[in-house]
């Protein structure tokens, strides 16, 4: 027996059946690997691909999988490791740590992996607004999303899947690009402009993981071992029975077949869509509003049901016009923005159709052919359908044409307003029995683990500087988050073997209407708080403040670059240990002097100060019953706040900025960020 053969055996005996090979350096050192056959095809993570950024001054890993006990050979920026893989075929090497810099190749076997930069690499997880793309904002940011371009930046985004049986070796789909004009408009926005910060602060390349997917609760994020040890919503089974079941593929596959059978009889149940032409029933329309609304049309809603209608509106061009379309874009006419609509829409122009969007949440963005619009009468229709509510357009949002731009972003373009009462309506398809219950659906990438499993587990292996969470806005009823919060920053901190990992925690920004003056109960503020008690209640984070940024009708608020100049900030703070960078102010100590609650708060700056110079607002107290009462508020020096209410109590819990849209909100510090909304109960009753 050789003696390469019988060293893979050896080495093949000793890896467990999950680890990786450890590179020991008497075995590369030895010389008898040097002289193996280095021709087995390997497989590496997508994360290790061309254009990849490795965080500098860490230990670069590199892993892969080949034939079991096949020798394998990674070459990296002058430096050659030798290995072996294990019985399962993985295998892995590390590499001493680099400053920034590049670009280098690396080599392992027959793969080769070129342009890599050494950086600052930076995970951003959780929701929709981590996926939000730079095409969706880029009518706030046109000279942004249309000239910036910095290959020293790159992102590596993943897409959404997920997996009940444990942690995948590999995310499905990805690939590293560079922030290039041709590629940003699908990068991530808030990464985008974090990324374009970060390099000009720090003059080092920067990769950008974003690793979100719109609508995922946190327990998706969160791993097996870690759910069965939380509480649940229902109770200590809730987990252990949801995971068990999940793993049953019969299970799994009857609920979507039952569900489906469901949501065909459901849609049975409604009348057929004649088309625009089919019957007669037009009547004046306005332009935002929701089919259900008393002042939609004269004689009030248009309907109380869910279903399908169709909308029209005849909007006349000049010739002038018309020239400046054709003097535009060579391949277009112009844009088309109708704000949002719910739900799902189809558009026609001119009888052409020009855009379709399947749910309620993004704008509504569509190019305009060329040689579409005319001089004189121009008609536009629009089909909405929603089978669980009304339907229609949300106020607040623009509806306009932009005719003539001379690119995607609405550059010299002349604009056409789209609003008014002015459109036409039908309903078409209406649901024939008003009780009717719309059918249980069961999302299954929101299923406890399962993204975890196949999005996260994956990279965790890929050195990063921290984390970047944006997430919160689903599953608002719940009552432990900020437990679950502090669960998944211990997972990942642990998968991550990095107990100091920093954490950036994106708090809510303002949304929604309050259903009456504050102070008022809502689910999104004590989301908001929840998020401020995780933050506090773990070291090596930092909460970012957006209840000044937000929009009140659009979960997706566009202003991700004020945004990421926070993240930024926090980032500094914790990442590189800059403790001029700036965050907000954050209550550190709270106590009860009488009847009158004082608030210490940290990273105060300068001192604490209002916007408008006012008395702080937006402060309530509680009573013995828990009841809230608007209080009034002064800034004692520069870090205090003391509260106080007419009501003669002793205040039992201090509220601030409690609401959706916490308008009036008004603390800051002297960097102009804004305090959090927080809830803090005073149980010091001396």
């Amino acid at each position: 027996m050789s003696r390469i053969t019988l060293t893979a055996i050896m080495l093949t005996l000793c890896t467990s059946s999950i680890g990786m090979v450890p590179v020991q350096e008497p075995v590369a050192a030895s010389g008898f690997l040097q002289h193996a056959d280095y021709n087995a095809p390997v497989t590496l993570p997508r994360i290790l691909g061309d254009g990849m950024v490795l965080q500098r001054d860490h230990t670069i890993p590199v892993w892969g999988r080949t034939h079991p006990g096949a020798a394998v050979r990674v070459s990296f920026a002058g430096t050659v490791q030798y290995t072996l893989a294990d019985h399962n075929g993985n295998w892995n090497v590390s590499f001493q740590p680099m400053r920034a810099g590049g670009p280098y190749v690396l080599k392992v076997n027959d793969k080769v992996v070129n342009d890599i930069l050494i950086g600052d690499v930076w995970l951003f997880s959780g929701q929709s607004n981590i996926e939000l793309q730079v095409r969706r904002v880029a009518i706030r940011y046109p000279v942004e999303a249309s000239t910036y371009t910095n290959t020293q930046i790159r992102e590596f985004r993943t897409t959404t899947h997920y997996d009940f049986h444990g942690p995948l070796w590999d995310v499905p789909e990805g690939r590293w690009k560079k922030c290039v004009q041709e590629e940003i408009p699908e990068f991530s926005a808030l990464a985008f402009f974090f990324g374009m910060e970060w390099n000009q602060r720090h003059n080092v390349p920067v990769g950008l993981i974003v690793n979100g997917v719109g609508g995922s609760p946190l327990d998706a994020w969160l791993d097996e071992a870690t759910l069965r040890g939380l509480p649940g919503p229902t109770g200590p089974d809730y987990y252990p029975k949801q995971l068990t079941a999940l793993k049953r593929d019969t299970w799994v596959d009857s609920v979507k077949q039952a569900e489906t059978e469901a949501m065909v009889y459901y849609r049975s149940l409604f009348t057929s869509d004649p088309g625009p032409e089919g019957s007669l029933g037009w009547t004046p329309y306005r332009v935002p509003s929701f089919w259900n609304q008393e002042d939609a049309t004269p004689h009030g809603p248009l309907s109380r049901l869910p279903g399908s209608a169709w909308f029209k509106k005849v909007f006349y061009l000049t010739g002038e016009q018309i020239r400046h379309a054709q003097a535009g874009a060579p391949d277009r006419d112009g844009m088309l923005i109708l704000g949002t609509m719910t739900d799902a829409d189809m558009t026609f122009l001119n009888g052409r159709q020009v855009g379709s969007t399947g749910y309620q949440y993004p704008p509504r963005i569509y190019t305009i052919p060329k040689g579409l619009l005319k001089a004189g009468s121009n008609e536009l229709l629009v089909r909405l359908e929603n089978f669980w509510g009304p339907g229609g357009f949300t106020s607040g949002k623009g509806y306009a044409l932009y005719i003539g731009a001379v690119h995607p972003f609405y550059y010299k373009a002349d604009t056409v307003s789209l609003e008014g009462d002015d459109w036409l309506a039908r309903m078409a398809g209406t649901l024939t029995d008003a009780n009717a219950p719309y059918p249980a659906t069961t999302t299954w990438h929101y299923q406890p683990a399962g993204l975890y499993n196949a999005l996260l587990a994956p990279l965790t292996q890929f050195p990063i500087k921290g984390v970047i969470w944006y997430q919160g806005e689903s599953q608002t009823q719940r009552r432990d988050y900020d437990q679950m919060l502090c669960a998944l920053m211990d997972r990942w901190r642990n998968d991550w073997n990095d107990r100091a990992l920093p954490f950036v925690i994106v708090q809510l920004p303002n949304y929604m209407k309050d259903i009456g003056p504050w102070p008022v109960e809502t689910d999104w503020a004590r989301r908001r708080s929840e998020q401020f008690m995780a933050a506090r209640a773990r070291k090596y984070t930092a909460l970012v403040v957006t209840h000044d940024i937000g929009e009140w009708n659009d979960v997706h608020p566009l202003n991700k670059k004020d945004l990421a100049q926070r993240v930024v900030s926090a980032a500094e703070y914790l990442g590189v240990g800059n403790r001029k960078a700036p965050l907000s102010p954050v209550p550190q100590q709270v106590a009860l002097k009488g009847s009158r609650v004082v608030i210490t708060f940290s990273h105060t700056g300068k001192g604490l100060k209002t916007i408008n110079g006012l008395d702080p607002s937006h402060f309530a107290l509680a009573n013995e019953q828990g009841r809230y009462f608007r209080a009034h508020a002064r800034i004692i020096g520069k870090k205090k706040v003391e509260v106080w209410c007419v009501e003669n109590f002793i205040p039992r819990a201090v509220r601030y900025a409690w609401a959706n849209d916490p308008s009036e909100a008004n603390l800051q510090n002297d960097a102009g960020l804004p305090a959090p909304t927080f809830q803090w109960n005073l149980n010091d009753r001396k």
